[in-house]
């Protein structure tokens, strides 16, 4: 009789351990997932803050220097951006804005159109990838 409760309680820890072992393995499979979720979120608010950094370079002034410009470099928020301006394919009074956001090794990339009008810049669409 003795011998077995001996077998039937080593089952039940043999179980249990077994369940301790899923347990944690899905525990650090969703501090993963969540780690690189968050990352990714940062990732595009930097991104968003380029666009906002664009806007301000842009400021009120119409000229060929601020509807288009190379790659403008920031440090953010304990990541990068890079920013420009581009009118290529758009009207004289427009200007789209590309912004790639860098944190943690995830990169989101945000893409914005400016109109110039009423002696200013005004945001009129901006298009944010859906993130994985």
């Amino acid at each position: 009789m003795g011998t077995s409760k001996i077998a039937m309680l080593s089952g039940i820890y043999l179980i249990l351990g077994m369940y301790t072992v899923s347990f944690t393995a899905a525990d650090r499979n969703n501090s993963s997932i969540s780690e690189s979720v968050a990352n990714s979120i940062q990732a595009e608010q930097i991104a968003r803050t380029g666009i906002s950094l664009a806007m301000t370079k842009m400021g009120g002034t119409y000229s060929s220097s601020t509807r288009s410009y190379g790659a403008q470099n920031a440090t953010v928020m304990n990541g990068s951006v890079v920013y420009s301006a581009s009118q290529t394919g758009l009207p004289a009074s427009q200007s789209q804005v590309t912004s790639t956001g860098t944190f943690a090794g995830k990169t989101i990339t945000v893409k914005a159109v400016f109109s110039y009008d009423r002696n200013r810049w005004r945001l009129i669409r901006m298009y944010v990838p859906p993130t994985a």
